[in-house]
């Protein structure tokens, strides 16, 4: 697939600043199981073979706002952590995708909203003809700051500044060329909705409500309502 192996090229390249910011494409730590060298790939292997499994189904693309570090940046797919990767396996592609977090065999790693978008996707019965992004694909985290109270550091999260937001585009103009059909964008959140925005051409197909921080429900309603139509 000569479009996704661009595309997969601009992932593991990364934002032109890497400062708070890992890519799960490319960089690993001690939190990633050894051997921790061969992590990023087996990350960039897993997002290939989640495109492979959509390039001829996909309609439609949930465009959120950044990775978490509980999420993607251990499975290298958007809003998809291990959990799904071992207990949706096949909703996830068409083969058993690869762990890379250090407690993966005894704790696989656990993202809420991943689990509240899978439940809907597996609802809908079509998980091939639904794609998940990021506006800004590579995970941005709070700078080491011991007057902080709470997580900092890459076991942290943060919302992507807009000049990160902007880089994104590149990534996400690669992605839909991924693709046979032209895939109808919805956005999951403010941060992408105003990223669509922004992006000329980039036409947003409606909004969905985020499911953090209380919003599962409307999620849920929204998605069964606006996105499963379409698939």
């Amino acid at each position: 697939m000569p479009s996704a192996s661009k595309f997969l090229d601009i992932l593991a390249a990364g934002p032109r600043d890497a400062a708070c910011v890992f890519n799960p494409w490319r960089d690993h730590d001690e939190r990633d199981a050894a051997p921790r060298r061969s992590a990023p790939r087996r990350r960039l292997e897993n997002m290939a073979e989640y495109l492979n499994a959509r390039t001829l189904g996909a309609r439609v693309l949930l465009l959120g706002e950044a990775p978490s570090h509980r999420g993607c940046r251990f499975t290298g797919i958007a809003f998809c952590s291990e959990t799904e990767l071992v207990h949706k396996r096949d909703l996830v592609a068409r083969r058993g995708l690869a762990l890379t977090s250090k407690e993966a065999a005894a704790k696989p790693q656990r993202e809420r909203s991943a689990a509240v978008i899978w439940g809907e996707i597996e609802h809908a019965g079509k998980p091939f003809e639904v794609v998940l992004w990021n506006a800004f694909p590579w995970h941005p985290y709070l700078s080491d700051d011991p007057a902080r109270e709470g997580p900092c550091g890459p076991s942290s999260n943060r919302k992507p500044r807009l000049d990160e937001v902007a880089q994104g585009r590149r990534a996400f103009d690669a992605l839909l060329r991924c693709f046979t059909r032209k895939l109808e964008v919805f956005a999951v959140g403010k941060v992408a909705e105003n990223a669509l925005a922004r992006w000329d051409e980039a036409r947003c197909a409606g909004y969905v409500r985020h499911p953090a921080q209380g919003g599962e429900a409307l999620f849920r309603s929204q998605f069964r309502s606006a996105v499963a139509p379409r698939l």
